[in-house]
C-alpha cells in the first residue's frame, strides 16, 4: 500500500482538521474480504480517485461519514486510490452549519456539503495532479476556502483535551472547570459533536482499550479492562461489541498486521452480522 499522511499547514484549517491521507492499493496488498475501521468520534470525508468504493455495502465515489460512533467497512480492490480528510470531533459543524446530532453516524454523498460542480471540479483536479504533495495542497486549499476562519468555541478543544487525557474527570467537574452548567455542556456537545460528553468519553476509552489490546495482546482482558477504567470485563466486552462489531477475542483473531489503515479484515460481513449490531 502506498499511504501518506498530511497535517494542514493552514493554521485556521488545523483548528478543525486533524489530518489528510492519500492511499493506493498495489499488487502487494491483500484485497479479498472487507477492511474494518473503528470509530473515534470524528467525521471523515473521502474522495475517490478511481472507481466507486463500496462502504458499508453502499457504492459511493465521494462520501462523508459523520460523527463516527460505529465501525466502517471498506471493500478494497487492486488499484484503489482515494484521499480522506479527518475532521476533529467538532470540525464538520464549522464547515456545514448543521447541528452535529442531525448527522450522527450518517454515511452520505458529498453533495450534502458541496455543490455537484464543486465536487466535479475538485475530484478532476485531484485525479489530474501527478504529485501526492500537490494533491494535498489542492485539497487543503479547497477545504480552507470553504471553512474560512472558523471561530471555534474555545471550550470545545479544552473539554476534549480533558476527556482524551489519562486523568479521570467527572462530567460535573468538567462543567465546573468550563464555567458552564452541566446542561449547557450537554447542549454544546450535542450541537458540535453530536453526542454527549459521557458517550464521547466512552468511545475514547474504547480506542485506548483497542490500542492496549493490540500492543499487549498477552495481557488478560481483565487487566486491560481495569487499565482502561472499565468496571469489569463484561462491560469492556459489551463496549467492544458495540463500537467494534466484534468481541476482543474475535478482534485478535481478525486484526490486520502491518498497516495503520484499518483495524481488522474479515472475509464476509454476513459472517458476523456487524452492520446490524
Amino acid at each position: 500500500m502506498i499511504q501518506q499522511l498530511h497535517i494542514p499547514s493552514n493554521p485556521a484549517l488545523s483548528q478543525v482538521v486533524n489530518f489528510m491521507t492519500y492511499a493506493e492499493l498495489t499488487k502487494e496488498d491483500i484485497v479479498d474480504g472487507w477492511t474494518a475501521i473503528f470509530p473515534n468520534a470524528t467525521t471523515n470525508m473521502m474522495f475517490s480517485l478511481d472507481d466507486d468504493i463500496l462502504v458499508n455495502q453502499t457504492s459511493t465515489v465521494n462520501s462523508v461519514y459523520t460523527s463516527c460512533r460505529s465501525t466502517v467497512f471498506f471493500k478494497p480492490y487492486l488499484g484503489m486510490k482515494f484521499m480522506t480528510i479527518q475532521f476533529s470531533s467538532y470540525g464538520l459543524s464549522y464547515l456545514k452549519k448543521i447541528p452535529a446530532h442531525e448527522l450522527l453516524d450518517t454515511l452520505s454523498h458529498l453533495d450534502l456539503i458541496f455543490s455537484a460542480s464543486e465536487i466535479d471540479r475538485i475530484t478532476t483536479r485531484l485525479k489530474e495532479s501527478k504529485s501526492i504533495t500537490d494533491k494535498f495542497a489542492i485539497l487543503e486549499m479547497f477545504i480552507g476556502k470553504k471553512i474560512g476562519l472558523p471561530e471555534v468555541d474555545p471550550r470545545l478543544p479544552y473539554a476534549l483535551q480533558f476527556l482524551n487525557s489519562e486523568h479521570s474527570i467527572s462530567i460535573d467537574a468538567l462543567s465546573q472547570s468550563l464555567c458552564i452548567s452541566n446542561r449547557g455542556l450537554q447542549k454544546l456537545f450535542k450541537k458540535h459533536i453530536g453526542m454527549s460528553p459521557a458517550y464521547y468519553r466512552k468511545i475514547i476509552r474504547f480506542n485506548k482499550a483497542v490500542q492496549l489490546l493490540s500492543n499487549n495482546s498477552e495481557n488478560s482482558l481483565t487487566q486491560i479492562s481495569y487499565a482502561c477504567g472499565y468496571f469489569d470485563q463484561a462491560h469492556f466486552i459489551e463496549d467492544f461489541r458495540e463500537f467494534g462489531g466484534v468481541s476482543p477475542s474475535e478482534f485478535l483473531r481478525y486484526k490486520a498486521k502491518g498497516s495503520d489503515f484499518y483495524n481488522y479484515r474479515i472475509t464476509e460481513l454476513d459472517t458476523l452480522g456487524v452492520l446490524n449490531h
